[in-house]
């Protein structure tokens, strides 16, 4: 019996997922369930503790026909599955949904091999610029689709003028997502007399190795503020984060593709304060829905939210073009139904 299509990647059921593959994929899994009626999938949430998830992967392709096989996970992982699939002569079309952008810099250096990935069908990324650089190596089976989220919530985008301002982190807490960054930042601008014109929230996942040092730091500055998890798959959630000023985002990730997050601020109309790792350009644009500073560079940051802070008039404009930018990111308009057949999904491979 031929199945249509077979899933691969993090899912992380039954939790309510934080980690932006497992939210993603889950939309993934949902929309292809909906447009092809005989789906499978393996979760490979726990992939490295649980060698059985490996073996059931390899079982479904070894012993399962599939029109379809997508592989939708990070990018070390993607890559053993693509030259695993790639190499077992299957009568099945392969897709690759890239998570994070650095597969194609690491065919470039030399690290990975290109000739698996000449043999998928698609290679789906998240920027044109993604795109770009794997044709820069000689790979043309590129299609782009933006990050997604459901659109729960439509903000009000009236200029706010009283009270502090306010700014939001919001991802999983890692020293290289640049938390540091922010309340070393936060630090020098207390310190100039700005503590009572601002505050931060940081909200997320928390590595257990910078606890101890995070909540030291947080303790000691009285505007700043870990707000656990923020459950954004409910309208509230949504309201919860329209109500900030501005976003702060200042990733210092090599691999970063196009973080769901930057998604969550286009439909909550938040600025984003990022800084400009590989896609920040073509992703939020330097004084269109945001301001982007070089990576690390900890002043440049200060210096944008003190701008913000002292003239908080300029964040009106980059409101108002995240909201429009946000239809690109509403995923019942980016997982259409025309995508099956532009991806070529829609017809049985011949046996």
């Amino acid at each position: 019996m031929r199945h249509r299509l077979f899933f691969i990647g993090a899912l992380d059921y039954p939790n309510i997922p934080q980690a932006g593959d497992a939210v993603k994929n889950r939309y993934l899994l949902s929309f292809f369930k909906e447009k092809l009626s005989d789906v499978k999938y393996t979760d490979t949430q726990r992939w490295k503790s649980n060698p059985l998830v490996l073996c059931k992967v390899l079982w479904n392709l070894l012993f399962r026909q599939f029109d379809n096989i997508v592989i939708s996970t990070s990018n070390v992982s993607a890559y053993r599955l693509i030259r695993l699939s790639t190499s077992l002569h299957l009568r099945s079309r392969i897709y690759y949904f890239m998570i994070g952008g650095y597969t194609p810099v690491k065919i470039q250096k030399g690290i990975y091999k290109a000739a698996p990935f000449h043999k998928l069908e698609r290679i789906v990324v998240e920027a044109d610029l993604v795109s770009e650089l794997y044709h820069e190596v000689g790979i043309d089976n590129t299609y782009r689709l933006y990050n997604f989220k459901p659109v729960y919530f439509v903000p009000e985008i009236n200029q706010r003028e009283e009270g502090k301002l306010k700014f939001v982190f919001l991802s999983r807490l890692t020293e290289l997502k640049g938390i540091f960054l922010i309340l070393g930042a936060i630090r020098d601008l207390n310190s100039q007399g700005l503590s009572e014109k601002f505050e931060v929230d940081f909200y997320g996942r928390m590595d257990e190795d910078i606890k101890q040092r995070f909540f030291a730091e947080v303790d000691s500055l009285p505007n700043a503020c870990y707000r656990g998890f923020l459950n954004l798959n409910n309208a509230e959630g949504y309201e919860i984060l329209s109500s900030y000023d501005a976003m702060l985002f200042p990733t210092m990730h090599v691999t970063e593709g196009f973080p769901g997050v930057i998604a969550d601020a286009a439909i909550s109309a938040l600025p984003v304060i990022a800084s400009n790792w590989s896609y920040a350009e073509e992703i939020i644009g330097n004084g269109c829905c945001g301001f982007l500073f070089p990576v690390g560079d900890k002043n440049a940051m200060l210096e944008i939210m003190r701008k913000v802070i002292e003239n908080r008039e300029i964040l009106q404009p980059l409101r108002e073009n995240a909201l429009k930018r946000s239809a690109l990111y509403d995923v019942k308009k980016v997982l259409n139904d025309t995508l099956i057949a532009q991806l070529g999904m829609d017809k049985p491979v011949e046996s």
